[in-house]
C-alpha cells in the first residue's frame, strides 16, 4: 500500500513542507523529487505520486514562499531554491526516509528551472530529469517580463481589480476540462500568498535558463503540453545535449491530472525500473 504523508524540514528560509509517497513508508529505489510551478504547491503532483511510487520514493516539495513552506524575506534566486531542495533530500536520506545518493528530479515550469539548476550545479546528485515546460527566454524577453510583473499581477489594492485579473488569467491558462470548483480553489491559494504570489516568476526571469540548459549532461525528458510554454519549449528543448522531447497535444494546464496514465507511462519508461 502506498502512503502519502507530510512533513517539515529545516531550510535556509525557515521550514520547508513536503509530501512523501512510499510503500508502507519505507525508503526504496532511486528517489524522485518533484518541483511545482508558480504559484502552485507540491500538491499539484498528487495525481501522479501514488502510481510513480511503485518501487521508488516520491517527494513533492513546496518551494519556499508557496504552499506551507516558510517564505524568504524577499524573492529568492533559482540557485537558492536548488540548494533548499538538495538539503531536503540530504535530510530525508539521513532520516532513512529516502535512499541515500543520487536522485531523479522532475519539475513543471518554475520547477523545471529549479531541477535544471540542480542538475547543472550538482551533477553528482542528479541522475535524470523530467521537465514539463521550459521558460527558456533570452535576456531581453526576461527583462521585459520582469519589468511587467507588477502589471501582470497587480498587488492587492482598494478594489478587487487584482482578483478579476487573476481569475481571467486562470481562465485563459486552464484546460477547458478543469472544473470551475478547482479553478476557484487554485485562485484562493494564489490570493493567500498576497503580494508575494509572483515572486517565483521573478526568480525565473532573473535566471539564465538558456545557458544552464547547455551545461546539463544528464538524460532529460521534456514533456510539452499545449500550454503557455509550448512554443518556447519546442524552440529550445534541443539545448539539452542528452534530451528528448515528447509533445502532448490537446491538453493545457492540468496535464498531470487529465493525462495521468500517459504521463506516468512516459516517466516510468524514461526513468527505468526502480532499483
Amino acid at each position: 500500500m502506498i502512503e502519502i504523508r507530510r512533513g517539515y524540514a529545516d531550510s535556509t528560509f525557515g521550514q520547508v513542507h513536503y509530501r512523501i509517497a512510499a510503500r508502507s513508508g519505507a525508503a526504496a529505489g532511486i528517489p524522485l523529487l518533484c518541483l511545482h510551478q508558480t504559484p502552485a504547491n507540491g500538491g499539484e503532483w498528487l495525481p501522479v505520486m501514488e502510481p510513480l511510487a511503485q518501487g521508488r520514493t516520491v517527494i513533492a516539495m513546496d518551494t519556499p514562499g508557496y504552499g506551507m513552506s516558510d517564505p524568504p524575506p524577499a524573492p529568492a534566486t533559482i540557485e537558492d531554491f536548488a540548494q533548499v531542495a538538495d538539503r531536503l533530500m540530504q535530510d530525508l536520506a539521513e532520516a532513512g526516509l529516502v535512499s541515500a545518493g543520487p536522485f531523479d528530479a522532475m519539475g513543471i515550469h518554475t520547477g523545471s528551472v529549479i531541477a535544471t539548476e540542480l542538475a547543472r550545479s550538482l551533477p553528482e546528485r542528479i541522475r535524470r530529469l523530467v521537465l514539463f515546460g521550459l521558460a527558456a527566454y533570452p535576456q531581453d524577453v526576461r527583462d521585459a517580463k520582469l519589468a511587467n510583473l507588477a502589471n501582470a499581477f497587480p498587488p492587492p489594492g482598494t478594489d478587487l481589480a487584482h482578483v478579476e485579473k487573476l481569475w481571467s488569467i486562470i481562465g485563459v491558462l486552464s484546460d477547458p476540462r478543469i472544473p470551475y470548483e478547482e479553478r476557484h480553489v487554485n485562485m484562493a491559494e494564489c490570493l493567500r500568498l498576497g503580494s508575494r504570489m509572483p515572486w517565483g516568476y521573478s526568480s525565473v526571469y532573473r535566471y539564465d535558463f538558456l545557458a544552464a540548459m547547455a551545461q546539463v549532461d544528464q538524460p532529460v525528458l521534456v514533456m510539452n503540453p499545449e500550454d503557455d510554454l509550448c512554443k518556447v519549449t519546442r524552440a529550445t528543448s534541443h539545448l539539452f545535449r542528452n534530451g528528448r522531447r515528447m509533445d502532448i497535444t490537446g491538453v493545457k494546464h492540468g496535464v498531470l491530472k487529465l493525462e495521468r496514465d500517459l504521463v506516468v507511462a512516459a516517466i516510468e519508461n524514461f526513468l527505468g525500473v526502480p532499483e
